[in-house]
């Protein structure tokens, strides 16, 4: 799954790099139809940013920002916000499917 990382007023180092590509290879566990992801490191006076795009097939892409006092809090707080979006928007699909069968008829 290809995974794009630009970065605005600021570097990211290799190590950073590496955790974008080890956290966005998990999050197709997650949800099967996880096709793209794009992350956005974002550098405004001491508000460090990450923000990722992640585009799923025949679905709305699902947007998450994670912010912190440095980029490995942002970013693990934004695998916290993506998963649990991936997770819901799975779920509600798996309930809608099987609550037609639970109508009497």
């Amino acid at each position: 799954m290809p995974t794009r990382i630009t970065a605005h007023g600021c570097e990211v180092n290799a190590q950073l790099r590496d955790r974008v590509e080890t956290l966005s290879q998990r999050w197709p566990r997650f949800d099967p139809a996880v096709m793209d992801v794009r992350v956005v490191f974002r550098l405004q006076g001491r508000s460090h940013t990450v923000e990722a795009i992640v585009s799923r097939r025949r679905r709305q892409p699902i947007v998450a920002r994670g912010e912190g006092p440095d980029f490995r809090v942002a970013l693990d707080d934004l695998d916290t916000h993506v998963k649990r979006r991936l997770k819901r928007d799975r779920t509600r699909r798996k309930d809608f499917r099987h609550a037609s069968s639970d109508l009497p008829g």
